[in-house]
């Protein structure tokens, strides 16, 4: 976790800065610039999440080579979503073999960062988790007032600028 104000502006043919040091064999697997919700859900290729929150990550210099997110085990696998989130929140998660859960982030549980972390999808044998997404939230009121168009039938051409005219 750095300060953005770390990373200097270039141009787009530059290389970039470090925002990490990787060591062996680590995977960079998600950047999120934090909108202030809180806290970092983290979900693994077996089906496994927590919520920590963000305070729990100390503010470093860009560059650095970070600290322990989760504890990474034959039980729960490799990280595939790190995310920002808050408690009222939803996110879906996909598996490989197509099983899809929608679920309220409140119903995960908040525990510290060098843990496993608790059963969010039951992943069978050969199956994995493949992605995870936090739902945009909805103006409930919005979405009620706004007009829905008719799709035009497959058929239906638009009309020229002269039928239009016609038309009138």
């Amino acid at each position: 976790r750095f300060h953005e104000k770390g990373v200097r502006a270039m141009g787009r043919t530059a290389r970039g800065v470090r925002g990490i040091r990787l060591v062996g064999d680590d995977e960079l697997i998600e950047m999120d610039v934090l909108e202030g919700r809180g806290e970092i859900l983290t979900v693994t290729e077996r089906g496994y999440g927590k919520r920590t929150r963000v305070e729990d990550y100390r503010l470093q210099g860009r560059g650095g080579s970070g600290i322990i997110n989760i504890r990474v085990t034959q039980k729960n696998g490799p990280v595939v979503g790190v995310m920002e989130t808050a408690a009222s929140d939803q996110i879906i998660m996909v598996s490989q073999q197509g099983k899809i859960i929608r679920m309220n982030v409140e119903g995960i549980s908040v525990i510290g960062r060098a843990t496993q972390g608790v059963r969010l999808l039951d992943v069978e044998e050969g199956d994995s988790v493949v992605s995870v997404v936090r739902l945009p939230e909805r103006d409930e009121e919005a979405e009620a007032a706004k007009p829905v168009a008719a799709a035009p039938d497959e058929d239906e051409q638009p009309l020229s600028p002269d039928e239009e005219e016609a038309s009138d």
